[in-house]
């Protein structure tokens, strides 16, 4: 299964519309929140499943905060971020998807990439397709899996 990783769009849907293409060919859309009617347009525009979170962005969104999927066999755990201060540590949301049992870990809310294996869990933050921080590429992952997960964060 393919799936394109997007958040903290922030309402900038010209900037979903820059991974039309990508979009078109997935399977499967994960939104890390921010801002949640972002996730509706996807849906609508692009005819796809989304799976989406709410973000800090999303206070009043009737969304759920994390989710936990089965896909391919492989443990999925979704989250903004924000209440695991993701800003400054890993370790909080790292430890969240150990209870969990996840083989990967989706998160937004810093809009900075990154793509690491802690342990036996992938962290994977597909940064923000709207306003980066630390860098001036806009970014979003793309996960494929099959009997293993391979990920990679992309640049606009």
């Amino acid at each position: 299964m393919r799936i394109a990783v997007l958040g903290d769009s922030h309402r900038e849907t010209f900037n979903i519309d820059l991974i039309a293409d990508t979009l078109e060919e997935v399977d499967l859309v994960i939104h890390t929140g921010d801002n949640y009617e972002d996730i509706k347009y996807i849906e609508k525009t692009y005819n796809k499943k989304v799976l989406g979170v709410r973000g800090n962005c999303d206070p009043g969104a009737n969304a759920e905060d994390e989710i936990i999927e089965e896909i391919e066999g492989k443990r999925l755990f979704i989250s903004h971020g924000h209440k695991y201060g993701v800003k400054y540590s890993l370790s909080t949301i790292f430890y969240r998807g150990k209870e969990v049992e996840a083989d990967i870990v989706i998160f937004g809310h810093s809009h900075v990439p990154l793509h690491v294996m802690e342990e036996d869990v992938i962290l994977l933050n597909p940064g923000s397709i709207s306003l980066p921080r630390g860098r001036e590429g806009k970014t979003y992952a793309i996960v494929e899996i099959q009997e293993s997960i391979f990920a990679e964060i992309i640049e606009l």
